[in-house]
């Protein structure tokens, strides 16, 4: 009976994780249907404006802060939207990173329009949702292109003043991202002060939140989140802001410039000596890919930084391998404990818990080296002496003349 039941309840969770991929797949589908539209190349911006749907404009709306036009029509949103935008763009060009500012120099130097290079779908939405560059259909093959008046614009700007901008924008955001990687979640302003004292200049607040707001949309590393900038990875912001506060005594970890801005690559995990010598451990026992080690290396990461117990990884080993025997598991499990504890996690603000654990032993005192001693009468200590037991009817020795139990006894 419980076999049949066992066997019905797979089958139903097979279909059911069928009909979410479907379902999942049909979305993916309908969100690319929308954002590859028929379009005519060269487009003016009103016209590329008018083509989109009228949450599309609202998304455009939003990112530029225009005001009191929520409550406009479709045709008369993207008349507005189209007159107002080009006031505003130099300020939007002003949040860009390198890579960003070189791709719109590559499809400006192509007269406005390139074929598809694969971008993601999550990149087209954020470069169209800042009116920046814009995806379509032309000719049956999905372009890219920038309106006339927008190549006007940053032809206008575009020189050693954007360049020394973008240069500037390129290092907060990569030193953000570095940041989040090993904290987790971090005040907004906490990290503007982090990128302050690590660049040795002055952020004003505003610019960096406008940067990093468009980098967040485009990169999707960091969240803006009622908790701060949080990572990717984060499932639980609000936690990790209740360990930190729990630990007021402790400092964010010093990372250099250089530590955080290798840290801000999007590939990027810890390879600790300790990472080094798990993967190698478990090379000697198994063939794995690089991409497989790469694979197990970012999830054990991650599992360590969810704040789960250790007893959690080895779960995690068993849907990839089978253990060899309890000799195996035992060596695994040692060597699990020590990346454990020498991994950098968000609960412990960037610490290892080793690190933690070395900077508590300086406030213990070690035990003496030698038994202690009984204090010798030549010595210099001052003897307590010895009080003998007072009997409740004898004379109370506070010196009142009433008995003991009718005075101090009581």
């Amino acid at each position: 009976m419980d076999e049949k039941i066992d066997k019905k309840t797979e089958a139903a969770l097979m279909r059911a994780l069928e009909n979410a991929k479907a379902f999942s797949q049909q979305l993916q589908e309908n969100r690319e249907k929308r954002l590859w539209k028929k379009v005519d190349v060269p487009c003016s911006l009103y016209d590329t404006i008018n083509g989109l749907t009228k949450a599309e404009m609202d998304t455009i709306r939003k990112n530029y802060d225009f005001k009191n036009l929520s409550a406009l029509k479709k045709a008369d949103l993207a008349a507005e939207l189209a007159r107002l935008i080009p006031l505003k763009f130099k300020k939007v060009l002003y949040t860009l990173d390198q890579s960003r500012y070189d791709f719109i120099k590559m499809i400006i130097k192509n007269s406005g329009v390139i074929s598809d290079v694969g971008i993601s779908t999550a990149n087209a939405e954020a470069f169209m949702e800042y009116s920046v560059i814009f995806p379509g259909l032309y000719d049956d093959q999905k372009v890219l292109f920038i309106p006339g008046e927008l190549i006007n614009i940053f032809s206008q700007i575009a020189g050693s003043e954007l360049e020394s901008i973008v240069k500037r924008n390129t290092e907060w955001i990569r030193l953000t991202h570095g940041l989040i990687y090993y904290y987790g979640v971090m005040q907004v302003w906490l990290v503007k002060e982090k990128i302050s004292e690590l660049t040795g200049q002055e952020v004003d607040i505003l610019e960096f939140m406008n940067v990093m707001s468009f980098a967040c949309e485009f990169y999707g590393q960091v969240h803006n989140t009622p908790y701060g900038y949080q990572d990717d990875r984060v499932f639980d912001a609000k936690k990790i802001v209740e360990e930190h506060r729990m630990r007021p005594g402790v400092d964010f970890f010093p990372f250099t410039k250089k530590q955080l801005l290798i840290a801000g690559d999007p590939d990027y995990f810890d390879k600790t000596p300790e990472m080094n010598s798990f993967i190698s451990f478990l090379l000697n026992h198994y063939r794995l890919s690089k991409q497989e080690i790469n694979e197990i290396a970012l999830q054990i990461t991650n599992i360590i930084n969810t704040d789960s117990k250790p007893t959690l990884i080895i779960q995690y080993l068993q849907s990839w391998m089978e253990f060899p025997s309890f000799e195996f598991v035992q060596q695994l499990t040692a060597r699990i404990m020590e990346l454990y504890n020498n991994t950098r996690q968000w609960v412990l603000k960037g610490h290892t818990p080793n690190e933690l654990f070395q900077e508590e032993r300086k406030f213990l005192k070690p035990l003496p080296s030698e038994p202690f001693q009984i204090v010798r009468p030549d010595s210099n200590v001052i003897e307590m002496p010895i009080r003998t037991k007072v009997g409740r009817n004898n004379p109370c020795p506070c010196g009142s003349g009433k008995k003991y139990k009718k005075c101090c006894g009581k």
